[in-house]
């Protein structure tokens, strides 16, 4: 953009600064002619405005109000036509004055310098550096063009990039890991961004924020045709001409390598696939295991398995978890993916990550031959992830209390009525019921539990003596205590569900 100080320069004009010495930096976008005593109204702002001062007013107050009308209406600088037929030979001293306390630059013409001549010399200046801008950009679309076309992937891309503009570029995956980067210290800029990510992560393809501070501009792009495959990261000066555009051809060009990345892919699903068809038919060798395996390049590391809901784009979603995961083994059943990963992977994370609203089930660490185990349970954690709306781990789905949960209030009420109702009915039920709680939680285990309670050993003795007599179960027997155990937690669970008494 042309300055006060560029114009100032052209020796064709023989422009004059008679005020705002200090303010030469300031960028013209237009020239503007006008005699109006009130010309804001009819300026956009960015303008050299000039004139004869043929209605300038007689006082330096005046003056002083036209100057600040002028900079509230966005003008940059006043040039101010002299000549020996003009109304002024030179720069009245109260225009100077008004000028210099605003800080506004003003400028002479002299005699024999046509306005037009300015004007031309503005849009001139103008014209070179847009025709400037674009020769670059094109230079830069070339470049970027020919590394897209070139072995080097998105480094290469990003590469270009840096070298035509200056500014620094990552790719991360979809969990946040570097998959290419410009400079050495591409983590800070991760880390830098990760809030900004975390904002705009939902928003998928139409992704995009920008953070302009310090003199720097850093954006964030999404990166993909039509799914979200990665993230760009861009850090360098805030001025930069035609940066939008040249970001646009920057995300187009890498979203295109990604795109091509996932169809070279193919091949490698089908083989990781067929792999986890062979170990999902059951418990194998471990040595066979590991040579399946071994033949895609994959440790004999021990490993877990999910299951994830994909009704509507499961072909797409197994790619994506491929393509992030590379150690993974991906396959589609029905409208489930089913994913094995080593134990070294954040599961939990991963999910909660690319697939956060998608049921997902969970399963348990297995060696390798048995990834059919870590699988079927993954495979009976789904209906429950459905029901409760989250994630959940095969561990979770084993416990008693979750089978409990999903058993009517009225059964649970029965199954509770009639195995502690006796107790419940005795004018003991408080003792009775802590007593039996403790003796159970502790494994028969009088003295432990009479300790819990801070009660005697006798007195412990007593209380699950009468639990027996009262309830009909004996103590020796495991089917025994385990109904009385249920008929506790169920209690439990019908009392959380009913609220508290009123």
């Amino acid at each position: 953009m042309l300055t006060v100080a560029e114009l100032l320069e052209d020796p064709s004009l023989g422009l004059a600064l008679v005020a705002g010495q200090d303010e030469g930096d300031r960028e013209i976008e237009a020239a503007a002619v006008s005699e109006l005593t009130h010309p804001g109204p009819w300026l956009q702002g960015g303008e050299l405005l000039l004139t004869i001062g043929l209605l300038l007013p007689d006082d330096t107050a005046g003056c002083r109000g036209y100057m600040r009308e002028l900079d509230e209406a966005g003008v940059r600088a006043v040039g101010l036509g002299l000549g020996a037929d003009l109304p002024h030979q030179r720069a009245p001293a109260r225009l100077v004055t008004a000028a210099e306390e605003l800080g506004m630059p003003l400028l002479t013409v002299p005699d024999g310098v046509p306005f037009i001549a300015v004007t031309k010399a503005v849009f001139a200046y103008r014209a070179r550096a847009e025709r400037q801008t674009l020769e670059q950009t094109l230079q830069t679309q070339r470049a970027l063009t020919a590394a897209a076309v070139s072995p080097g992937g998105l480094l290469g891309i990003l590469a270009a990039h840096r070298e035509a503009t200056g500014r620094t570029g990552v790719v991360v995956d979809l969990l946040g890991r570097v998959l290419a980067q410009t400079d050495p210290d591409a983590d800070r800029l991760v880390e830098r961004m990760s809030g900004l990510l975390a904002s705009i992560r939902d928003h998928g393809l139409t992704a995009a924020a920008a953070d302009i501070s310090d003199g720097r501009r850093r954006e964030l792009h999404a990166l993909g045709a039509q799914r979200l495959r990665a993230w760009l990261l861009i850090d360098g000066p805030a001025e930069l001409p035609a940066a939008e555009q040249i970001t646009g051809d920057l995300v187009s060009l890498l979203s295109l390598e990604l795109e091509r990345r996932h169809g070279l892919d193919a091949t490698q699903r089908r083989g990781r696939a067929q792999v986890l068809d062979r170990l999902a038919r059951g418990t194998v060798d471990d040595a066979v295991a590991a040579r399946w395996l071994a033949s895609l390049g994959l440790t004999d590391a021990d490993r877990r398995a999910a299951a994830i809901a994909a009704p509507d784009d499961a072909d797409d979603l197994a790619t994506d978890l491929l393509t992030t995961l590379p150690d993974a083994l991906v396959r589609v059943v029905d409208d489930v993916v089913e994913l094995v990963v080593p134990l070294d992977i954040d599961l939990s994370g991963v999910l909660a990550t690319l697939t956060p609203d998608r049921p997902a089930g969970i399963g348990i660490a297995v060696r390798p031959g048995a990834v059919a185990v870590s699988l079927r349970q993954a495979r009976s954690a789904l209906p429950a992830s459905r029901i409760q709306g989250r994630h959940l781990h095969a561990e979770e789905v084993a416990s008693s209390r979750m089978l409990l949960n999903h058993v009517g209030a009225e059964s649970l009420q029965a199954f509770t009525d009639a195995v502690l109702g006796p107790l419940e009915a005795s004018t003991r039920s408080a003792d009775l019921l802590r007593g039996l709680t403790a003796y159970l939680e502790h494994n028969g285990q009088y003295a432990a539990a009479a300790n819990a309670l801070k009660v005697h050993r006798h007195t412990m003795m007593n209380r699950i003596e009468t639990v027996e007599r009262l309830t009909g179960r004996r103590m020796d027997s495991a089917q025994d205590r385990h109904e009385l155990w249920l008929a506790l937690r169920a209690r439990e669970i019908v009392r959380v569900s009913a609220g508290p008494a009123k």
